[in-house]
Formats: structure tokens, sequence, C-alpha cells
């Protein structure tokens, strides 16, 4: 295709939009299913989605949703499959049928019937679009008929042509990939699933570290906070540990309070020397009274300047003391609530409005909330309260009552518009509230940026975000409207209180009831008084958005939580056997209650044994792991380990116990090392982590580094390939040497040579020491030397033997092997 002459931005949307992308780890955006795939392009019609999704195997388990394409896939696409996110994201890369298709691992998480589908979709869509296509792939399966295969090594093309000719080449790297995987194909090499004839059992399936969690129904249940009230009390006990601090402060806020009309008496004083001066002077020509003048007012400067110096140190005391109260308040109340959230079980983190992003946002802002009902506000309010005290003392006592008397009846009015005036400023906050969808979607895009371009969303995604922005603007510009009127309105009653004050002032002056010393003297005191107040009374403004946060912390801390991690109550037997019992297990799904994903589920795993299960998506084999680790509890039925309920152990003493693998392997911000080192109790040695790296096969990668096991993983280990990372979390479980060994799909990411290296590893850590495991896998290979082969079905245990036990049933696990070898 010609390029015509424009600009670079339109070459670089040129570029991208010829260029389909479906990644190893498929990235989805929290919408619709069908927004997802219309992202892939401009324009997109309904028709065109569909039409994508049936040519990447993804319609019938749509259609099985409750809303069909119109379901919200969750944030990251929680809410389905591995294998439904990688068919989603095959659709979207597709549905704009692009010159350029290009596959990294991009059939990876799918089972052997879908892959075969989906590889044939792809095929005849690039027979008939004739589409350039790039395809990344450690199963050679998947690139055989490929018109030119490239083999790399060490950053080199080291091999290349058709399949036929470079599998002829003598010890070449292709020829013995491809002679390992024959092996295995002979001995039923891939695992798969019989995924498309029950997928409607599949729906939002989630669990821990695969993205795939299985939520107890009597969990979700209890996930409702139960609203705990919140106010001053609660901050003042909050606050207790620094009563000698809130002291100090005291003592500082009552003599900067007492300082302001005491500063009245002087300026009404400097006023009153002055005019009495100069109206003498023009009384008499005196010009002695213009010297008198100008002492007294150096002695009132003097007395002023003493005042303020006074004030350094009592401001200081007040404001040190009363920030330092805020700042330990927010540090408590932060860890207050990180701690309840650590403390959570992880039901509680499925539901809707407990996602990531909502969690993390009132984490970072409920603490700041809250303390500004302290330090600065307090403060201001004990200021204000010797302030009003000191200015009633000077008015009543040495001013004109009269004159108090009316300024404490407009006092309301006065204090109300400066509220409003604090308003103006503190009700920001409220506003700040309309932006968290926008800030949501902003971390989405930023935190998916690869993605997004890959998509060229860019500009749809600055689109969606100002559109976001329109609320919260909308909502700003009636707010100022308000604001204006109500600043407005404060104005006028504070002119026209002077003015009152004044008229009524001059009258009582001039009818010889008070003097004009106690005029200005009263007027002084009261109006600095109404100041202060209305000042403090503006702080609290907003005190109901700091209530509610703190009662979400504390409804948070005080939650019952159903599987409490920090809970030290249990038993902790002294040695294990790992002897594993499902004793009438049924578990639902919280979203769609009326499946039931085990039922009336038995199974006993003696100690020891290495068992593995196999069967459809969704027929509960991530469930088994999830209820052993303990992440949720069965709705019916117990899971016992050496005869025990594991509801009576101790929940940190169990999770020691076991080591667990995911398909999607989580590492953390730090090391190499650091990362093959988490959950351990000690610090271990650096040879032995080398140790466990070697068994993972991770040590040679990982020498190659500049810095070796120092080497930075980066965020979520995105410096890491998949293959990487998922040889550091083996890693990490051989590090841990648990008495129960669980691997998901633990080799999935790996190549053919590397996952043949780890698997034997693998082995060696089952036999050298007597534990048990429990895999659960789609390639056969990993499987068929396990004691016990379980076939999951429909929630139950179809089938179980062992390998050759089980192909002479000529059953669900020979139509398993028959399927993998089609």
């Amino acid at each position: 295709m010609p390029i015509t002459r424009t600009n670079g931005d339109e070459r670089t949307r040129w570029s991208i939009f010829s260029i389909g992308l479906v990644s190893q780890e498929p990235v989805l955006f929290a919408t619709t299913i069908f927004e997802n795939i219309a992202a892939g392009g401009e324009n997109i019609t309904r028709e065109q989605v569909i039409e994508a999704a049936k040519l990447s195997n993804a319609h019938n388990f749509i259609m099985s949703l409750p809303e069909n394409y119109d379901t919200l896939v969750g944030e990251k696409g929680l809410s389905l499959s591995g294998g439904q996110k990688q068919r989603v994201a095959i659709a979207r890369a597709i549905v704009r049928q692009p010159k350029i298709l290009v596959l990294d691992e991009a059939t990876s998480a799918l089972d052997a019937e879908s892959e075969r589908v989906v590889q044939a979709a792809l095929n005849n869509l690039m027979e008939k679009t004739q589409m350039t296509t790039l395809v990344i792939a450690h199963r050679l399966s998947t690139i055989r008929h490929a018109d030119k295969i490239f083999v790399l090594n060490d950053g080199h093309i080291v091999e290349s042509g058709s399949h036929d000719e470079i599998v002829q080449i003598e010890n070449g790297i292709y020829r013995n990939m491809y002679t390992i995987q024959q092996m295995r194909s002979k001995e039923e090499e891939e695992a798969t699933a019989l995924e498309a004839e029950e997928e409607s059992r599949e729906a939002y399936r989630s669990s821990f570290v695969s993205a795939k969690t299985d939520i107890s129904l009597s969990e979700v249940e209890n996930n409702d906070l139960e609203k705990k009230k919140f106010g001053m009390l609660d901050i003042a006990h909050l606050c207790s540990p620094e009563w000698k601090h809130f002291v100090y402060g005291m003592i500082g806020a009552a003599v900067h309070g007492v300082s302001f009309p005491a500063s009245a008496l002087l300026v009404s004083g400097m006023i009153t020397s002055m005019t009495n001066g100069y109206a003498d002077f023009q009384r008499t020509q005196d010009y002695s009274y213009l010297s008198d003048i100008y002492d007294k007012v150096m002695v009132y400067g003097i007395l002023y300047l003493g005042c303020a110096a006074v004030m350094l140190l009592f401001v200081w005391m007040q404001s040190y003391n009363f920030k330092y109260i805020s700042e330990k308040l927010t540090t408590r109340l932060r860890n207050t609530n990180f701690e309840a959230l650590c403390h959570q079980n992880i039901g509680f983190f499925d539901a809707k409005e407990n996602a990531t992003g909502a969690l993390i946002a009132d984490l970072a802002t409920n603490a700041t909330k809250v303390a500004l009902m302290s330090g600065d506000s307090q403060a201001r309010v004990f200021q204000a309260m010797f302030t009003m005290i000191g200015a009633l003392v000077i008015a009543f006592g040495l001013g004109s009552w009269q004159l108090t008397l009316i300024m404490l009846a407009v006092f309301p009015l006065l204090v109300f518009g400066n509220v409003i005036r604090g308003r103006q400023i503190v009700g920001q906050g409220a506003i700040a509230d309309e932006l968290a969808d926008s800030g949501a979607h902003a971390s989405e895009v930023l935190t998916n940026i690869r993605t997004v371009v890959s998509l060229g969303l860019e500009e749809t995604s600055s689109d969606k975000f100002m559109e976001l922005l329109e609320i919260p603007m909308k909502k700003g510009k009636t707010e100022a409207q308000i604001n204006g009127i109500a600043l407005g309105f404060s104005s006028f009653i504070m002119m026209a209180t002077y003015a009152l004050v004044f008229w009524y002032g001059a009258k009582l002056v001039d009818h010889g009831h008070i003097t004009f010393t106690q005029l200005i003297r009263t007027t002084m005191a009261m109006m600095m008084s109404i100041q202060g107040v209305s000042g403090a009374a503006s702080y609290y403004s907003d005190s109901e958005t700091a209530f509610k946060s703190g009662s979400n912390i504390l409804s948070l801390r005080d939650r019952k939580v159903p599987i409490d991690s920090f809970d030290e109550s249990g038993l902790k037997p002294t040695k294990v056997e790992g002897k594993l019992e499902f004793k009438d297990i049924t578990f639902r799904y919280p979203t769609r209650k009326e499946v039931t994903v085990l039922k009336n589920y038995n199974l006993t795993i003696e100690a020891g044994q290495t068992v593995a299960f196999c069967g459809q998506s969704g027929g509960g084999k991530s469930t088994c792991i999830s209820l052993i680790e303990r992440f949720y509890d069965p709705i019916r039925g117990e899971v016992l380990l050496d005869g025990n309920n594991l509801k009576d152990l101790n929940l940190n003493w169990l999770r020691s116990q076991i080591g667990l693998v995911g398909q999607e392997p989580t590492l953390f911000i730090g090391t190499i090392a650091e990362n093959i080192s988490f959950g351990l109790h000690t610090k271990p040695s650096q040879e032995e982590i080398e140790a466990a790296a070697k068994m993972a096969n991770a040590h040679d990668f990982i020498s190659q580094f500049p810095d070796g096991y120092e080497t930075q993983v980066g965020m979520k280990g995105e410096q890491l390939s998949g293959g990487q990372k998922q040889r550091i979390a083996i890693a990490r479980a051989i590090l841990k040497n648990p008495e129960i060994l669980l691997l998901d799909e633990a080799t999935s990411a790996l190549d053919s040579e590397s996952e043949k290296v780890v698997q034997e590893a693998l082995d060696k850590v089952v036999a050298l020491k007597r534990r048990t495991t429990i895999i659960i896998a789609h390639r056969l290979s990993t499987i068929r030397k396990a004691d016990k082969i379980c076939v999951v079905s429909g929630g139950r245990i179809a089938e179980q033997g062992t390998h050759t036990e089980l192909l002479a049933l000529n059953g669900l696990y020979a139509r398993l092997v028959e399927s993998a070898s089609s």
C-alpha cells in the first residue's frame, strides 16, 4: 500500500492502525466486552464486533454471559478467565482487519481445542486478506505452516526457512525443539479443555494470582460494611496520645486568641490619642499637642511591637503543636486503614465497590480529610474561643454594651458570610471527589500505555478523559455562581453592619452616652472576634466529608473478617503429613448464584501424592487451590488437612506450609533476590537463593544481567519476560520448601526447552522431599506421570486414576487426549 505524503502524526496513526497486536498477557479495559473489541478500530459496528468474536472463538462464551456483549469485564478484565481475555484481545486485534498482525504468544492461554479453532480462524483470515503475520510462539504447532520461520538465539537469527527446510538441519535448535515436542505429542503432549460444550458454566471466573477469583457466596453477603458513627469525640480519642502537645498548643492558642482584642485596645487607644490630640491642636493651635500625639503613638507602637514579639513565641507554640497532632493523626489513621485492608479476606476485594483504584484513593485521602478537623482547625477553634471571651470582656467592661448587643444580634449573619468564604476554598474537596472517575481512567490508560498506543487509542482516551471532566466542571460552574452570590451577600452584610454600628455609635457619642474611645474600642474588639470565629467556622464547613471518611476507616477496621490472616488463633500442628480431603464441598459464584461451581465435591489426596487436575475451564480446578489456600471457605462441606478442618488451623501457619505458583506470576518492585526470598520468615543466604534459581532454570538468565540477583524487576516485573517471571516465581516456591506444592499452570509461559528443564527440576523437588503436590495443567505432558489424575467436569470429579487407567476408560480424559492429538 503506497504511503501518501502526510505529516508525522498522520503517518504514525496510519502505521498503528495498519498493525494488530495480541500480546502474551492481554490487557482489557474496565468497560463492556463490546467496547473492548470495538476499541480495535474506528467507527466499528456491532456486526463487525460479532464477526470478529466469532473468528476468535469468543462469540459462544460471550452470549452465555448475563449481558452478552454489554457485560462489564471489570478492572483489568478480572471477570473473565485467562482464555476468555485472550480471545477478546484477538477479536480486538482483527476487528479492523489490519495489514500486519503480530501475535506474541497469542494462543498461549488457550486450551488445545480453543487454540485449534482460533488458529484455524486466524489462518482463514490471513488467507482472505493477504495479511502479513508475525508470530512469536513457544508452541511449534502454531508456526509450523508459516511461510518462513526464524530461530533466535542470543539476539541473533541462527536459522531461517520453512518448517520442512530447517527441521532437516542436523543438531539444529529448531530440530531439537521440534523433536522434544514430537515426543510429547506421542505422549499426549498438550492439555486441553472441552470448554465450548459447557461454556455457560464459566462466567465471571476469577482466581488469586491468575486473575480468576472464586468467591464464596457466604462471604460476599458479609462484604457490606456496617457504618460506624464518627465525630469530634472520636478525633479527640485518636489524638489522646499527644495530650502534652495539646496542652502546649492550647496555651499558645489562648495567648494568640486574646492578642486580637488586646491589639484592639492598642489600636483604639492610638486612634483616640491622635483624634483628641489633633482636636486640641485645632482648638488651641498649640503645637505641643502635636508633640504629645507623636509621643503617645510611639508608646503604642512600642507596645504593639512587644505584642508582636510575644506572638512570635505563642503562635509558634500553637501552630507547631497542633500541626504535630494533625500529622500524627494522619499517620495513625493511614496505618489503621492500610492494616484494615490487609486484614480483609480475598472475597472482600472482589466486590465492585472495592476495586483497587477506589481503595487506593480512599487510602490516600481518607486520613487527610479527617486530619482537617484537627491541627489548624482545632487551633483556630480554641483561638477563636479565647478571642471571643477577650472581646466580650473588653466590649462590655471597657466599651459600649449597647453597641455590643447590636453586633451580637447581627453576629450570626456575619459568621454565615465568612463561612461561605471558607467553603469556597475548603469546599473544593467536593469537586475533587467528582474527579475520581477521571483519575481512575487516567490511571488505567497510563498503566496500560503500551496497549493504548498499540491500538491507537491516545485520542479516544483523551476524549473520554475530557468527557469525564464535564461533570465536575459543570458542578464547579454552579458552585462558583452560588459562591459569588454568597460572597456578595457576605460583603453586603459586613458593610451594612459597619454602617449601622458607626451610625448608632455616633448618635450615642453625640448624646453623651459613650465616648469616642468606647466606640472605637467596642467596634474593633467585636469585629476582630467575629472574623476569628468566622474563620474557625469555615474550617468546619467540610466536616461532613471528614466524618464520613473517618467512618469509612473505622468501619473497615471493625469489620468482622470471615478469613483473617492476622488471627493468631487456631491449631499449629508440629508435624504435617500432607493428606488433603474434600468432603461434600459445595461452592458457588457470587455473581451467578444459580451456578454451582463445586457440587457435592469429594476427593482424597494421600500424603506425598502428586495429583493433577485437568478438564474444562470453570469446572472447579482453580477453586480447589483457592480452598486449600483458604482464600475462600466452602458454603457447605469441609476441607481437611491431616484430619483437621482448615477452619480450625492457624491461617498463617497453614499458608506457610503451602507453596503456590500461578499461571500469571506476581513479582514486586525490588530485586530478583528479594522476590525469590518473599514469604520466608528468615532471610535466606545467597547460596540458598541461587540454588533455588538453578533448580527453576533461572540462574543462567539472571547471571547474564549486569547486576545479577540485584537486578530490579520493575513494576509487576515488567523488566522481565513472561517466562523469566514464571521461573522466578517457581524459584520462590522452591526456596520456601513447602509441605504442599500447588502448581496452577506453572510452566505454561515457558518455551519447550525451559519447560523441560523446569519440569525436571520440579520432579526433583518432589523426589527430594516427600510432599503433596497438586498440578493444574492444560498440557498433558506435565501431568501424565502424576500418581493420580482427576478429570473435573460440572463441578465434580468425573474420572480419576493414573494416565494409563484413564486412557483405558475411554472417557473424558481419552477425549482430551484425542482432541489434543487432532
